[in-house]
């Protein structure tokens, strides 16, 4: 009975785990390879430092998390200063990248003055023709660098120093000049898009350590007039807003309470504002970062792929489970029905891995999978060929079945030893898809060890009960036996 509960208790359980999978509707997620979506190599400057790509990572992981429609992102390093970043699914890609790629540096600056009242930059001056008084040009005022000649606006934008940018925000361009960053985004400690009335905004809340700098910068603008009296949210050098001080603020007292709110309008539906909540809420990014490359796979694509793989699996089942059969006979149909409970298994647990900690499967785990079921099938063909070689040398065949049973479990231990370290070092060591085929191959190997030691090992010594004839499981002849 303790026999039969061995050789029972792996089919059952990868049965009893393949229904729970199925009457919960769950299936592997898939990879950027085989659902498509999107990947960006993004690129930071020479020799920047290690510690602050880190940081990056970091920030831009909880950042693609809060867009929901991302399965398992695969953001990683790669060499010395770019950043690998694969999301598979993500339904809208332009919108992603912006989120992943934009430093996020917000600051909140003073207006100084505008282009509403003379039509040109603050930054130029108009000299007049003195021969021709109708033709005028436009230089830049003295003491001013860093300036386009031609429009006015800062070539760089240093928020530390006073600058030019221009806004269109307000339907019509507006150049602006703005004072140094009194706070940023780092005074920020929570950000949310919210649609209270006919447009969307973004709630900022301060930090209590930077509540009271907002309320004085307040009280100061509040004593100013015309565009003195506006504070610009200005955005990685764009003007995202520029509002004025409410003219119910009391001077002597400012916007209290540590709250403020960007209003964004309502064209696009409220992404706009979604995205900058994100980033804000989120973090800056402590280096800028350029796009290397970007790589699109369609959904398309992505599915022929899966296809094309499950059908190289498929075949390559059939052939190894026909040749099973031709050649080992009764053996055979033992090798069958642990890969199908080996198959039923791997699934379940691939299915259940994706659900509650995001693993994906790419076309390198279909691969591993691949290399698992051959793995499998040879565990139980090195059992098989030992129990021939014993009834070959005249062993009785329950005798040879146990001694078989054995030996082979010696020889698969070692062999999957080796297997599992290989699959442990490629999954801590590499990067991307690899580790989907580290995954995949060690946990097959795990699962060959316990199918070799509870149902191979005792199912073999069983089955050789059936029968006395040799040709029962194996190609050989009577004369065979003889000769040896």
């Amino acid at each position: 009975m303790r026999k039969y509960f061995k050789i029972l208790f792996l089919p059952i359980i990868s049965i009893a785990l393949f229904s729970l999978v199925y009457y919960q509707n769950l299936s592997p997620k898939l990879g950027l390879d085989l659902q498509g979506g999107i990947s960006v190599i993004l690129t930071a400057e020479e020799g920047t430092d290690q510690e602050l790509i880190e940081q990056a990572v970091e920030i831009m992981r909880t950042r693609i998390e809060a867009f929901g429609d991302v399965q398992e992102p695969e953001i990683s390093i790669s060499g010395e200063n770019s950043v690998l970043v694969q999301l598979p699914g993500v339904t809208d890609q332009e919108r992603a990248i912006e989120a992943l790629g934009t430093t996020g540096l917000l600051t909140f600056r003073p207006v100084l003055d505008s282009s509403m009242s003379t039509g040109y930059s603050p930054a130029l001056q108009i000299i007049p023709n003195p021969d021709n008084p109708e033709e005028v040009a436009t230089v830049i005022k003295p003491g001013i660098t860093g300036v386009d000649e031609v429009i006015g606006v800062s070539l760089v934008d240093n928020p530390d120093f006073e600058s030019y940018l221009l806004s269109i925000n307000s339907g019509y361009p507006v150049i602006y000049q703005l004072g140094p960053a009194e706070l940023t985004g780092n005074d920020i400690s929570d950000a949310i898009a919210v649609f209270p009335e006919n447009e969307w905004i973004v709630s900022l809340e301060f930090k209590d350590e930077s509540a009271n700098s907002f309320t004085e910068l307040t009280k100061r603008l509040a004593n100013e007039n015309g565009d003195k009296r506006k504070l610009a949210i200005v955005l990685d050098g764009e003007i995202v807003s520029a509002p004025g001080i409410a003219f119910d603020v009391d001077p002597a007292v400012g916007i209290t309470g540590g709250t403020a709110a960007i209003s964004m309008g309502n064209a696009d539906g409220g992404e706009a504002a979604n995205n900058l909540a994100i980033i804000l809420r989120y973090g800056a990014l402590p280096v800028s970062f350029e796009r290397s490359s970007i790589q699109k796979v369609s959904a398309t694509l992505g599915e022929n792929t899966l296809n094309l793989g499950l059908q190289a699996g498929l075949i390559g089942l059939i052939i190894v489970s026909m040749y099973l059969i031709l050649y080992y006979r009764i053996l055979g149909l033992v090798a069958i029905l642990g890969l199908t409970s080996f198959g039923l298994l791997f699934y379940s647990v691939i299915s259940l891995l994706g659900e509650y900690q995001g693993f994906t499967l790419t076309l390198s785990g279909i691969a591993g999978i691949i290399v698992s079921i051959g793995l499998a099938a040879d565990s139980y063909i090195v059992t098989f060929e030992k129990f021939k070689d014993e009834i070959k040398i005249g062993r009785s065949f329950q005798f040879a079945a146990d001694k078989a049973a054995t030996d082979a479990w010696k020889t698969i231990v070692t062999a999957d030893f080796v297997s599992l370290s290989a699959a442990l070092l490629l999954y801590v060591l590499a990067i991307g898809p690899i580790r989907g085929f580290a995954l995949a191959l060690g946990v097959a190997t795990i699962f060959d060890l316990f199918f070799t030691r509870l149902y191979t090992r005792n199912t073999v010594p069983l089955v050789s009960t059936f029968s006395k004839s040799p040709r029962g499981y194996f190609p050989i002849k009577m004369k065979d036996l003889v000769n040896d």
